[in-house]
């Protein structure tokens, strides 16, 4: 080693000490308007499960399910399942079918789950005390955690707010404490918005508190995006997501949502070799390498899968009725193919369906860097100045997560400790002591005073 080389390490180093030292109390208590500090999106199974909102750690919102998202629940670690209304009818999103409530509560009965049902048939008061009475007398027959869900994710994340509300205002010792300013912060985080005159009037009526002046309000665009509620907000144009399905392109074209950034890797790496991620399988549990190692064969062989079964008890029929196996092995709705998850088939389908689709691959797993994000930064910023709503994903929303709140910190002018705050409040925890690659490229980006001498070095 040079002595150049040895000079610029210890430089390095220090720069990361002083970091350390200057940020760390500050890092452990970033203020986050969340109910309380949320963990990463999707549970035990975030592939499956990345769509899934978290309130606490055990409450999670979402919108109608399908029968597969019943199942990933299940795969997961859900206990419960509750629908804010009674679906007499069944309805689709793209394709994929969307159950009644006695066929959902038949798949969850199925998958080993509990299910339940607040309002009846015809019922649709969703902002009312009624609701959050009926709710609330639910909550004590229920196994944690529970997935409770509406239409959209909107009405369901309402109700469900002001049942812990209302908890509070009669239990003192109840967890966590949501008060009125701690429930329009946390709907503000989420990107939705409670500040109609019904809502405020239902909300006063929980808390038994008045409504606080200059209620804080999604930075959102558009304002209602509710309709691919799947996505989280993050800022203003930018959303993030796991891995989108087919069935899910007519909901984002509603939405409005125009480019859609991929950053999973593609059939091969820039070297040429093999790079297929996984897709996700009913029954079948995440995290095994798709080419295999060597302990197993490639994942998406039948000897492969027999051994990555999450309940060996299902029978064949869980998976489908004319399924020869009690696990899925194949997943074209999520664009994959006999190998995993195919980028190649997904630029193809969302080109042909009118999307600006990008492809920016960061490895699964890998370290994030100044030089990563500079590698993609001209671009993502040239996509989010066009004020059109961006979705960037991954195959589970936590790659993308700390990407994509540095470029909207980037393009909205915000600092450091807006990024950090944002990506604590998205479920990350991001500090000079975790996940201090992704804090390093954060400060070398968003912290001038500190890096613009030193961006060379990191």
């Amino acid at each position: 080693m040079t002595l150049a080389l040895t000079l610029r390490l210890v430089s390095l180093r220090l720069i990361v000490t002083h970091l350390r030292a200057a940020h760390v109390q500050q890092s452990s208590r970033t203020y986050v308007d969340t109910l309380a500090q949320r963990g990463n999106p999707g549970l035990r199974a975030p592939k499956k499960l990345w769509w899934a909102k978290e309130l606490t750690p055990d409450f999670h919102v979402a919108g109608r399910l399908s029968e597969r998202q019943i199942k990933y629940a299940a795969d997961g670690g859900f206990k419960s399942i509750v629908s804010l209304y009674h679906y007499d009818e069944p309805s689709k999103i793209g394709e994929e079918y969307l159950p009644t409530s006695e066929e959902a509560a038949a798949i969850a009965k199925q998958s080993g789950l509990q299910h339940r049902v607040v309002l009846e048939s015809g019922n649709s008061d969703w902002a009312s005390v009624q609701a959050v009475d009926k709710l609330s007398a639910i909550m004590p027959t229920l196994e944690k955690p529970v997935l409770l869900h509406c239409h959209r994710a909107y009405t369901i994340s309402f109700v469900t707010m002001m049942h812990m509300a209302n908890a509070s205002k009669h239990n003192p010792n109840y967890k966590p404490q949501v008060d009125i300013q701690k429930f329009y912060k946390m709907a503000a985080a989420m990107g939705i918005d409670f500040t109609m005159d019904f809502t405020q009037k239902t909300a006063a009526e929980i808390t038994g508190e008045e409504i606080p002046e200059n209620l804080p309000t999604p930075n959102v665009v558009p304002k209602v995006w509710y309709d691919y509620w799947m996505a989280h907000p993050v800022y203003k144009n930018w959303y993030t997501a796991g891995q989108i399905r087919e069935s899910h392109l007519e909901k984002l074209q509603m939405d409005g949502f125009i480019h859609v950034i991929n950053m999973r890797m593609g059939v091969d790496d820039e070297n040429g070799n093999p790079s297929q991620e996984q897709v996700t399988l009913i029954n079948v549990k995440d995290g095994t390498p798709t080419y295999g190692n060597k302990e197993t064969g490639p994942r998406q062989i039948p000897n492969t899968l027999k051994n990555l079964v999450v309940d060996s008890e299902k029978d064949n029929s869980y998976v489908a009725k004319d399924s020869n196996a009690n696990f899925e092995s194949r997943n074209p709705g999520e664009f994959g193919d006999e190998i995993g998850y195919n980028e190649d088939r997904e630029r193809q389908v969302l080109e042909k369906a009118g999307f600006q689709y990008h492809h920016m691959p960061v490895l699964s797993g890998g370290k994030f860097s100044p030089e990563l994000f500079g590698k993609y930064k001209d671009k993502l910023l040239e996509i989010g100045r066009t004020g059109e709503p961006v979705l960037v994903h991954c195959a589970s929303a936590h790659r993308v997560a700390y990407m994509t709140v540095l470029a909207a910190a980037l393009q909205y002018n915000k600092d450091l400790d807006w990024a950090l705050q944002r990506t604590r409040e998205l479920g990350f925890v991001v500090s000079p002591t975790e996940h201090k690659d992704v804090y390093l490229m954060y400060a070398a980006w968003l912290d001038s005073n500190k890096f613009n001498s030193t961006k060379d070095e990191l």
